[in-house]
């Protein structure tokens, strides 16, 4: 019976580095989103509805873009607190090895 929880340190540190080429799409899906916009300007026209439309959309059409600019940063900051989570679980259980030992002879060896 496990009545706590069980961590993969060594896939956890693994998976963490994927967020780094996550990470690195999203920043060139950005990119290539930004400058198609910018070639193409503004897509809804000048007579009266289109005007109402943007009016409408423009402002949180720009905040999605904007936002979306910061997302590969986040995602990276995930990979790096996932790989530093995975250290940590590591080192710890290392820690709780080294007590054992030290507490006195290793019971396979008795």
């Amino acid at each position: 019976m496990n009545d706590g929880y069980t961590a993969d340190a060594e896939r956890l540190a693994t998976e963490a580095g994927q967020f780094d080429g996550l990470a690195g799409r999203v920043g060139a899906i950005h990119r290539t989103l930004t400058e198609t916009l910018a070639e193409n300007g503004r897509c809804w026209g000048a007579d009266a509805v289109g005007q109402s439309f943007g009016s409408a959309h423009a402002g949180p059409a720009d905040a999605t873009v904007t936002q979306l600019g910061s997302l590969p940063e986040q995602l990276g900051g995930v990979g790096a607190r996932f790989a530093g989570t995975a250290a940590q679980y590591t080192s710890d259980d290392q820690g709780g090895v080294d007590r054992l030992r030290a507490a006195g002879p290793d019971i396979a060896e008795a």
